[in-house]
């Protein structure tokens, strides 16, 4: 299956369909629109054009595109190189009017194309004590992470994120020697708590009291889903380094965490108190 590099974006002006480079703004190639329907064309392209594909308009079209500009496209044969090219578009689609510079831009794009031509993943490793099976098999299918479960651990390895649930300050600050970056993930009777993530490299893990974090309510699946809408978002701004991209991501829980009511699903953002490494103790 071929898909269009991520680098690259469809546009139509009038009756000519456009496509660009997203770093440059400059045109790749350009042709009339001779009755192509523009949304099965950006569908195929952005999201797979099959090898057997029909004999439609908007197939040939892509075709001759293919043909004539092979640089521009990808062939992907496995599914999770498939489903990663899809998560990403989705995403940098969603992102990019928002992307504060080109400079930016091109470095998050440069990314894109070293992740997927290089198959790294996100290394999660999961301290949840087997609190939420849904969604760690959730988080499992994100095609850009590996997750490994506390009982899976090798003892030496390093991760790129850590998600836990708090323990108590004593055992949470120990986990700056597994990863540097760690995101807390508690639930109580009252509410849903995401974050703080927290950069060990520029702020001490905080001191969160463990005791409020006791509830005798189960954890439902629809919860695991809803939590897992937050941290799929959340990895994905972080492993592809996009905390720092963008004007309006001042909502990433970097310095505060998300807290939802498990009642009334209300939610608002609750500051944490961080202190720089530099200070001494």
């Amino acid at each position: 299956m071929y898909f269009l590099n991520h680098k690259f974006q469809v546009v139509r002006e009038a009756n000519i369909i456009i496509i660009k480079d997203c770093i440059t703004d400059k045109a790749i190639v350009t042709f009339e629109d001779k009755g192509i329907d523009i949304d099965k064309f950006k569908q195929n392209l952005y999201y797979g054009q099959k090898e057997d594909t029909d004999h439609s308009l908007e197939s040939s079209e892509i075709n001759w595109l293919i043909e004539s500009f092979p640089s521009c496209f990808t062939y992907c044969s496995d599914d999770r190189t498939k489903s990663l090219f899809v998560l990403i578009r989705k995403y940098t689609e969603f992102f990019l009017p928002v992307i504060i510079s080109a400079d930016r831009l091109e470095m998050y794009l440069n990314y894109i194309e070293e992740i997927v031509k290089e198959k790294k993943y996100c290394e999660v490793y999961l301290a949840l004590n087997d609190s939420f099976p849904q969604l760690t098999k959730l988080l499992s299918e994100i095609p850009f992470v590996n997750v490994t479960n506390q009982e899976e651990d090798d003892s030496k390895k390093t991760y790129d994120i850590i998600i836990t649930k708090v323990r108590g300050y004593e055992q949470d600050k120990l986990w700056v020697e597994k990863s540097k970056q760690i995101l807390f993930l508690n639930v109580n009777q009252e509410s849903i708590e995401i974050g703080p993530y927290v950069f060990a490299s520029k702020f001490k893990v905080p001191d969160i009291e463990a005791g409020t974090f006791q509830s005798n309510k189960p954890v439902l699946q629809d919860e695991e889903f809803l939590i897992y809408f937050f941290l799929e978002r959340i990895l994905y701004i972080s492993y592809f380094k996009l905390y720092d991209k963008t004007d309006q991501i001042e909502f990433f829980p970097s310095r505060s965490r998300i807290c939802i009511d498990r009642m009334s699903l209300q939610g608002f953002g609750e500051l944490v108190t961080m202190y720089p490494t530099n200070l001494e103790d």
